[in-house]
């Protein structure tokens, strides 16, 4: 079928409400991108055109390299200017500004988080929720068994002790096994496509364009693609909202070669099409005028002259609607078929069978590749794997994310548009100021030839002038003469100093540079502050920190608009994720990254197609923020109303609500653990003096007890001994009168042996004495005669 190009256009476009084998045909999608390239080439209202020139005019002074043409002009510099020395580069103040915002954003910090909210995973966070409630209603009387039976009841989960902390914990740290596949799914997918860096470009795109888009899609053999968008080559349709959402169609133009188009293209094209599309760019693109026809080998190849030719090519996709037609038939069995029938289909009249239509409308996008200027396309059918929400699968969305802050009738002015007249102003400045520095001459003096003329020397010799100069430069004196040649007076001063130098016209431009400066300071909101370019040495830190927040204030559109794309990005992503387990090897690349079992949680979201998800940013805090958590963080702790674990945990939150949050929740624990502390010590203390008072009484009660004891050990030990003694004594007597009675036996014996033996000893001692009672008169008897000495030295000398 092909389309009927008689029917009703709007706007240029082809009929929305052509059939759906109309739309499918290559000659609506002719007619559909060609007034598309039209309205981006042509159409004054909405001149994508003088749009791409801003953007190129844009970028050139974000880069440093504006064209200094307009500056010559501006100086009346007509042709020749080598009598200026003067270099014409540009001053590399708009490249600063947009750096210092650009860097600034890059380093922002936030995180993508997925909630899934069908109704089955609501059902089974409020199944949590209420187990959660269970366990804390459920844990005083668990301690208690616990601690009267001394067996372990419990495990070490967490158990809030109020419903904030069970709110706090299904907010923070509650996540379905799905929820934590696909964060794990989106941050690789933006891994592996280096989104950092294309947020970088985006960033740059906003600052210095006012706008930023990005594109995703899917790959058979690399997943889900993102990539950067240049603005600069973007059609859209006619859109009121900044972000794009309403937009029928989009698209970019870039460039190719036929070779290129070729392997593109593939067989859609013959080798007469392609010399009539090379006749047509012929003297365009930088394309010779002249080219042959004939094929020769180059390389073992087959190839043409006009192989290297560039062409155009609009790359787009248009969104519309498809009618879905369905036939309900009832059978001869009583039952009935459903059957798909062609759009244009009618009931026939007269059916024996009872027949009822069943019709739907559901959204679906239309991809293809127009050659600019000429009446080709390729690649033209309906978008494979349409993103479709599992909550509508009726709708899709184009592949184009898109954002475009302050816009007003598809216009909108950068940070770049506005600083451009006051860099223009300073780049004049700064070319004045070096030609005024070229024209600069040192000082200088005026002579009075006639004063120092024929001035005498007083030797009868006179002084020239140059003789005077001499002498003036080396001693500053001046020598000469009051009269003329006529011989008049005369009031003149031979020597005047002159200025020269480079006067009042420098600080003049220097004073015009630094308002300019100022100007766009004021223009763009990034003050001293922000790009610490002259911090004041007595401004204090407060101070400081309020001059970066306006700053940061004054460009926070800028980092709305790249957050909503990467937010959006996210979703895209989300939805493509579903669909990816239909290819077995990203399948496999997945399962290796994320994990099988994260693998198989997305393998169930396709399978039973339940799951919507929302997609948040968590972003740190700004300046501002942090300065107040902080504030609240060190008063809660100064009042010991915080821990300093806690305070480091709640630093950690980047949702700044939730950090609020925590705080409040943290504080009123830790009071309520202060509180408890208190009222358990209060308890301890009057049950330690309770404990102390009878461990008194029982000291003294016991102490009694052992006086009684002692008394009566004592008593008993006294008893003890008195009948010991009593038995000693007894036994002392016994054996004292046993003795008595051994002894007197033993004196009677002795008695009787001694008389005996004393009768014995009686005579054998007078026998002795007799027998030396002679000894001793022999010797008396020999000392009187003289033989002998005295009595006992002879006994002596026998001893020694």
């Amino acid at each position: 079928m092909t389309f009927n190009e008689d029917k009703k256009k709007l706007n240029g476009y082809p009929s929305p409400l052509a059939t759906n084998e109309e739309k499918a045909t290559k000659e609506y999608g002719l007619e559909y991108f060609r007034a598309m390239y039209y309205q981006w080439h042509n159409n004054a209202d909405v001149y994508f055109r003088d749009i791409k020139m801003r953007y190129v005019k844009n970028r050139a002074y974000a880069e440093g390299n504006q064209d200094v043409g307009k500056y010559k002009d501006l100086l009346d510099v007509e042709g020749d200017s080598s009598y200026l020395n003067i270099d014409w580069s540009p001053v590399s103040i708009v490249p600063k500004f947009v750096d210092v915002i650009v860097n600034g954003m890059v380093n922002q910090d936030y995180d993508v988080k997925a909630k899934s909210i069908d109704p089955v995973a609501t059902s089974e966070r409020h199944e949590q929720k209420k187990k959660m409630y269970a366990d804390m209603m459920m844990s005083p009387l668990i301690a208690k068994i616990e601690d009267k039976t001394g067996m372990k009841l419990t495990n070490d989960n967490f158990v809030a002790e109020s419903s904030e902390e069970i709110e706090m914990y299904m907010a923070m740290n509650y996540k379905q096994s799905v929820e934590i596949a696909l964060e794990k799914a989106i941050e690789y997918t933006m891994d592996i496509n280096d989104y950092e860096n294309i947020k970088r470009y985006m960033i740059r795109d906003l600052v210095v364009l006012g706008i930023c888009a990005a594109k995703t899609e899917m790959s058979k053999t690399e997943g889900v693609k993102i990539r950067h968008v240049d603005p600069e080559n973007l059609i859209t349709s006619f859109s009121a909202k900044p972000d794009y959402k309403n937009i029928r169609h989009a698209g970019e133009i870039y460039s190719m070669t036929i070779a290129d188009l070729k392997q593109q293209a593939g067989d859609e094209f013959s080798e007469d099409d392609y010399i009539n599309i090379a006749k047509q760019y012929a003297g365009k693109n930088n394309n010779p005028m002249n080219y042959g026809t004939t094929a020769y080998y180059e390389n073992g190849a087959e190839t043409y002259d006009y192989d290297k030719f560039s062409v155009n090519v609009l790359d787009a996709e248009f969104i519309t609607s498809h009618s879905l037609n369905y036939e309900k038939k009832e059978n001869k069995h009583g039952g009935y078929s459903v059957n798909k029938k062609p759009s244009n289909y009618r009931q026939p009249k007269k059916s024996k069978t009872k027949r009822e239509s069943i019709g739907s409308t559901v959204k679906v996008v239309y991809t293809g590749k127009y050659i600019a200027g000429t009446d080709y396309i390729f690649n033209y059918g309906l978008m494979k794997d349409m993103p479709r929400p599992k909550s509508n699968l009726a709708e899709t969305k184009l592949s184009y994310i898109i954002y475009q802050p302050n816009l007003y009738k598809m216009k909108s002015r950068s940070l770049v548009d506005r600083m451009i007249p006051f860099a223009d102003q300073i780049q004049l400045a700064h070319l004045k100021i070096q030609h005024v520095l070229a024209k600069a001459r040192p000082k200088g003096a005026a002579f009075e030839v006639g004063a120092l003329e024929n001035v005498s020397k007083g030797d009868g010799g006179t002084f020239t002038p140059m003789e005077l100069q001499e002498i003036y430069d080396q001693t500053g004196n001046v020598y000469y003469r009051r009269m003329d040649d006529e011989g008049n007076m005369t009031n003149a001063m031979p020597i005047q100093e002159l200025e020269n130098g480079i006067g009042r016209d420098f600080a003049t431009l220097i004073n015009v540079y630094q308002h300019n400066l100022q100007m766009i300071r004021d223009v763009t909101g990034v003050n001293e502050a922000r790009d610490a370019s002259k911090p004041s040495s007595e401004a204090l830190v407060g101070v400081q920190k309020l001059a970066l927040l306006a700053s940061n204030n004054a460009t926070r559109d800028i980092n709305d608009a790249y957050l909503n794309v990467t937010k959006r990005v996210s979703q895209s992503i989300t939805i493509r994720m579903q669909d990816l387990v239909n290819f077995k090897g990203l399948h496999g690349m997945y399962v290796n990254v994320i994990g099988d079992s994260s693998m198989n949680s997305i393998n169930m979201m396709k399978k039973l197609s339940i799951h919507e998800f929302g997609i948040t940013l968590d972003i740190a805090p700004d300046e501002e923020e942090k300065q107040i958590m902080e504030q609240n963080i060190q008063v809660s702790i100064a009042q010991k109303e915080l821990r300093l674990e806690d305070a480091i945990a709640i630093r950690s939150v980047k949702n700044v609500k939730m950090a609020n949050q925590m705080l409040v929740l943290r504080r009123a624990k830790y009071q309520k653990e202060q509180r408890t502390m208190a009222q358990q010590a209060s308890e301890q203390n009057a049950k330690l003096q309770q404990q102390s008072a009878q461990q008194a009484a029982q000291l003294k009660q016991q102490e009694l007890q052992a006086e009684m004891q002692i008394e009566q050990a004592r008593v008993q030990a006294k008893a003890q001994a008195d009948m010991q003694l009593k038995q000693l004594d007894y036994q002392l007597k016994e054996q004292f009168e046993q003795a008595q009675h051994t002894r007197r036996l033993r004196e009677i014996e002795l008695s009787n042996l001694g008389k005996e033996g004393t009768a014995s000893i009686q005579g054998g001692v007078r026998q002795a004495v007799q027998q030396q009672s002679a000894v001793n008169q022999s010797q008396m008897i020999e000392q009187r005669q003289g033989r002998r000495g005295p009595l006992g030295e002879k006994e002596k000398e026998e001893k020694e």
